[in-house]
Parts: structure tokens; sequence; C-alpha cells
């Protein structure tokens, strides 16, 4: 078997670039966390978010605020990864108006944005007879954010302006360099940076990241807060750093199939060798995109590998792959029963005890019937079946 050269990037192992900084913002805070502490990442009420994806996150900030609780202390963070306008502050300002006016107290005020803009503090620029005027002038549907504003203190000057200056009192302007290095330097003591590896202490803090962005956004889809305590966030720590080490690599397969969903109509994917390959299975189509997804999850599973110089590990997984597939074949031959759905099936069937889950297992079999794979590349249908159909 010929395994390709692997460079390794340090950079992009460094990189948190993936992730939407509401969700950097949110595991930054997370760990600050301490006993008795919890974090919250809350959809603001009445906000229609349907189905919303990873790289969407960012694109509805204005619908999305961070609370940070222990004892009487409730911290409100609002997060902002853009140039702030006038108009991006005083829309803030409405969201923080309706939490001061709610049961909730608020012990503190945030607004959390990113140095890379260069935004100034003008949070409180203006008067609050100014901003008053402009929420009573409004003409806006009742739906709106400032339209609930303007029901709560229509006709109540003195009320809003001690709100206002509630608020200002509490609030802080927060402007942060390289948000990923934070991250990464938060991490140290959590996931044991001083004895294990960079690749491995780097994976973990990946892991993390998706874990909490699919957790985020089932919270977003469902309109529940998502709240993480302190005992539940060291729980994870320490699962991840289990499932993460110097021996083994075990990304949670539930949260990658949340954040990779396959999509059969991209053209990538319809022209790709494997797809057609388990398309001569006759598979339903949610069997296909859960195999494509199988695939998928042991390509990036296979980087992980590499980036840990476990190529070994590699080789063992798809030699073995590709014999249980040779000695299915054979078996159904002999059976008379050789078709393309019958040698998927026998090959999954058979036992890999290099792979670490039945993903792994069923995964590096679809990646085998890619392009490119040599002298042990698989066929669910031969290459003549193939030829002659076309």
């Amino acid at each position: 078997m010929k395994m390709e050269t692997y460079i390794q990037d340090s950079s992009g192992i460094n990189s948190l670039s993936g992730f939407s900084y509401q969700i950097k913002v949110f595991v930054y805070y997370m760990l600050t966390l301490s006993e008795g502490m919890q974090i919250e990442f809350e959809t603001i009420e009445d906000v229609n978010i349907k189905k919303i994806k990873a790289s969407e996150i960012d694109s509805y900030d204005d619908n999305f605020i961070n609370k940070i609780v222990f004892n009487s202390s409730n911290i409100a963070i609002q997060v902002k990864r853009t140039s702030i306008s006038e108009d991006t502050a005083f829309k803030v300002l409405l969201n923080w108006l309706l939490l001061e006016s709610s049961n909730n107290i608020v012990t503190k005020y945030i607004l959390f944005t990113d140095e890379e803009y260069k935004n100034r503090d003008i949070m409180f620029s203006k008067t609050a007879i100014e901003q008053f005027n402009k929420i009573i002038e409004s003409t806006k549907n009742a739906r709106a954010t400032i339209s609930k504003v303007k029901r709560i203190y229509e006709d109540k000057f003195e009320e809003f302006e001690k709100v206002y200056n509630s608020i200002q009192k509490k609030y802080e302007f927060i402007s942060l360099e390289d948000i990923d290095q934070k991250i990464i330097e938060g991490c140290s003591i959590l996931f044991r940076k001083a004895g294990v590896n960079e690749v491995v202490y780097f994976l973990r803090i990946k892991e993390l990241m998706q874990h909490v962005t699919v957790q985020v956004m089932e919270s977003i889809n469902d309109k529940k807060p998502n709240i993480c305590c302190y005992d539940k966030f060291i729980t994870l720590v320490e699962d991840i750093s289990n499932r993460i080490t110097e021996t083994i690599t075990q990304p949670l397969y539930a949260d990658f199939k949340k954040l990779h969903a396959v999509d059969i109509n991209d053209s990538k994917v319809a022209n790709s060798r494997e797809y057609k390959q388990l398309l001569a299975c006759r598979l339903p189509k949610l069997l296909l995109k859960q195999h494509l997804g199988f695939g998928a999850y042991y390509e990036s599973l296979r980087y992980m590998y590499m980036e840990s110089n476990r190529l070994g590990k590699i080789q063992n997984i798809e030699e073995t792959t590709y014999e249980n597939f040779e000695n299915a074949k054979f078996s159904l031959k002999n059976k008379g029963l050789d078709q393309p759905y019958n040698r998927l099936e026998e090959t999954k069937k058979l036992s890999n005890a290099h792979a670490d889950n039945e993903q792994i297992r069923y995964g590096s079999g679809v990646y085998l019937t890619k392009d490119g794979i040599e002298d042990i590349q698989i066929s669910w249908e031969d290459e003549e079946n193939e030829k002659a159909e076309a």
C-alpha cells in the first residue's frame, strides 16, 4: 500500500477560523467558569430563526445574548464582530432596555467586539432624552424590538432615564485582540498542554469548539437557552481528554454528523466515485447520505492521524478494510450473490480491530472507493459494469 506524503501545517492546527465568532466568545467565557457558575447562550424571544447552519450564526448576532450567572451576579454579553455604528449600538441598547425592565436582575452589561474592527465605544454617545425621543417617534411594527421598548416607556421619560443611567453604570466595552490565541491559552490547564504533544492539545480544543457549536445550534433551533454549568463543562473536558490522547483519536461522530451534513445535490459530491459506487448499491437517499457521511468522518479522522504521525494506524485500518472486501467478494461469488449492495453489507460486517468505532470501520470502506486510491481501491460495482451502464 502506498501512503501519500503529508506535510504538517502547524498554522492550520492552531487556527480556529472555521468556528463562528459567537461560539468563540461563548467558549472564551466558558473557560472562566468556576464552581457554582454557569454560562448561557440565549436566543432573544420571538426571533424567527429556522434550522440555522453553523456558518450562519454570526449573521444573526443581534438575536443572541450570552449570560454568566453566579450567585447574585448576572452578566449580559452582546457580541459584535463588525464595525459598530450608532445604529448597531442602538439595537444593542434596545435589547438591554428590555432586559433591565424584565424580572432578570443584570449586574453587568458587556459589549464584546473584535479589536480587528478598531471600534470606538459609542454606546452612550447620545443622551437619555435623545434615545427616548428616537424610541417614542418610531413607527415600526408591533413585533419590532423598538416597539416593545416603546410600549414599556411611552410617556414615562423619568423611568426611562433611570433605567438608561442604570445600564450605563453597569456597562463595559471590551475590544479583544486575537480571541483564537486567548482560547488556546485558556485551555492550557484544562487540556494539559504541558503533558501532551501539540497536535493532541489542539485537537482537544477543536473537539470542544465543535461540541459547543452543535449544542448552541440545537438550542437556537429549539428556541431554548443553552446552559452550561461548571460541573457539566468539566465533565465535557474530561470526556474529550479521554477520547483524544496520543494513542486514541475519537472525535464524537454525532457532533461531526450534525456539522457536516452531506448535500448530494452538490455537483462535487454527485460526480464523485464514492457517490456513484454507493448509487450502484441502490441505497435509499437517507442511507446514501449516511454512508457518504461515514466516509467524510473517516477522511477527517485520517488527517488527524496524519497530523499525529500515526501513518501506521491508517495503513492497518485500510489494509484490513480492503482484505475484508476481498474476502466478502469471494464468499459472495461462491454463493452466487455477488451484487453491489451485498459487497457493501458483507464488508461492513467483517471486523477491523484497528478501527476504534463502527463509523470508522464503515467510513474506511467508503473512503477506499474514491478516485485516486492506489492498489487497494474498492468497488461495490466492478469497473466494467460501470462503463457498460454508462
